[in-house]
């Protein structure tokens, strides 16, 4: 008779998709402890054991202090490493802006020098005609009393 069919037996029903746990490796690691620990127990005590332990747990944390702070400063050192690269690029820039200025300056005064050339020769030429003007009007004034002298009649 199996174990359904037998009213005094409980019925097993194993799902294939659960593992069942090897309780005979599980017993064999748990003997292997108690052996372990059992070879232990003679073993002498360490002297300040447990200041030991917490002095290793002070270093432990100082430990993990440095390599944070040697990590901040790897961050800190890449960010003046971008920050020197940025400047680096800034002074090409201003290097670039400052060759355009020279070379505008340089336009300019030639611009200038061509202006002061062209106010010279606008001055001179205002003179000439200035005196031009003094010739012309000096003529016509000539040119008049010689005029009204002919039309004056004379008294012979």
């Amino acid at each position: 008779m199996d174990a359904n069919t037998n009213p005094g037996t409980v019925a097993r029903t194993r799902h294939p998709s659960l593992r069942q746990p090897d309780f005979g490796a599980v017993a064999d690691i748990s003997r292997g402890f108690a052996d372990q620990m059992d070879r232990c127990r003679n073993l002498p005590a360490v002297q300040d054991g447990a200041q030991w332990a917490e002095l290793s747990g002070r270093m432990g944390n100082f430990e993990g202090k440095i390599e944070h702070l040697g990590s901040k400063v790897q961050n800190l050192d890449t960010k003046v490493q971008n920050l020197d690269t940025k400047i680096q690029h800034l002074d090409t820039k201003i290097q670039h802006l400052d060759t355009n200025i020279q070379r505008l300056e340089a336009k300019v005064d030639a611009r200038m020098d061509t202006l002061e050339n062209r106010m010279g020769a606008l001055e001179t030429g205002i003179r000439t005609l200035q005196t031009n003007m003094t010739t012309l009007e000096t003529n016509i004034i000539n040119k008049l009393d010689t005029f009204m002298a002919l039309m004056t009649p004379s008294a012979n």
